[in-house]
């Protein structure tokens, strides 16, 4: 795969951030920007939410209420001319939607004037361009006891990074043996965990899917148990199905994250790690992927990946 697939996501982002910065004095739909674009509402809503951490329609908003503001502090147009001048139908309406936003109406901005967070135009610089897709910026979340249900295998890290086993393991567990594990908790969801050895290059990759609760589960089925944990959670996107998602992709996402880590307060604090997809998101041109690293504080010390 070739840059071709970066390239066509970012710039697809770069396009919404410009359309819509050339569009505040308009009314926006999302109808008109996917067909702009050529990209399905759909996906261009969640490409956009985790781009600038806000659904698309709520960025659109804050962009033209942050940059009506310098209508309200330099000029001396009537709010409701300022109102029509960003496409709000209704005085009212940009009333109440500049009060949720900046927790004063119009009015009370320009009487006393305080201190307020605006929302700029998103800077690019921000995504990372990975391994034939974009990887955005990271989510910390804790993560309760977790019963994965799945059928374990060893695999050589090297050898794998050229022949694609745990992918072709993967897709085999997937669409031949998934649906027949009973209690799952989302029929859709695949997670790919894998479990280090020390500095062994063999490794356990277990394909597998969580369940609600293992008692029951007929005992040819690998469970395994992964503790409360708190984790740094990346998003990557590509554009190709996930069912292609290899090692040479997923080594360059990983490399991103072990670079982006020290960075932060964090560091890893156990020797396994997953690639979390829930398969409703696919198509042939979109691939969505969580990658989740438990972690600890720098000062609560770790385990080497």
């Amino acid at each position: 795969m070739s840059d071709l697939a970066t390239h066509h996501l970012y710039q697809i982002v770069e396009a919404t951030m410009d359309y819509i910065e050339e569009h505040l004095k308009s009314n926006i739909s999302l109808d008109a920007l996917s067909s702009t674009l050529g990209l399905s509402k759909y996906h261009l809503h969640r490409l956009i939410k985790h781009t600038t951490g806000m659904p698309i329609m709520h960025y659109i908003r804050a962009r033209k209420l942050s940059a009506s503001v310098d209508y309200l502090l330099h000029t001396n147009w009537n709010i409701i001319d300022i109102a029509s001048e960003f496409g709000f139908l209704h005085e009212q309406t940009y009333i109440r939607s500049f009060k949720r936003q900046f927790g004063v109406t119009p009015s009370q901005l320009r009487k006393n004037f305080g201190q307020i967070t605006l929302t700029e135009k998103f800077d690019l610089q921000r995504l990372g361009k990975v391994a034939d897709g974009l990887i955005f910026e990271p989510q910390f979340v804790v993560k309760p006891i977790t019963y994965l249900a799945g059928r374990k295998g060893d695999v050589n890290l090297e050898t794998n990074y050229l022949t694609h086993c745990a992918n072709a393991a993967g897709n085999a567990f997937f669409y031949k043996e998934h649906p027949f594990i009973p209690n799952k908790v989302n029929p859709h969801l695949y997670i790919g965990l894998t479990v280090l050895n020390g500095n062994s290059p063999i490794a356990h990759y277990i394909p597998s899917t969580e369940v609600y609760d293992p008692e029951g589960l007929d005992a040819s089925w690998d469970i395994t148990v992964l503790p409360a944990q708190k984790y740094i959670v990346f998003t990557f996107i590509g554009d190709f199905h996930p069912r292609y998602l290899t090692a040479v992709q997923l080594r360059e996402i990983w490399s991103y994250m072990d670079h982006w880590l020290p960075q932060s307060l964090y560091m890893r604090c156990a020797p396994y790690f997953f690639e979390y997809i829930d398969t409703r998101l696919a198509t042939e041109q979109y691939c969505e992927v969580d990658l989740y690293l438990p972690i600890c504080s720098n000062q609560e010390g770790s385990l080497a990946r």
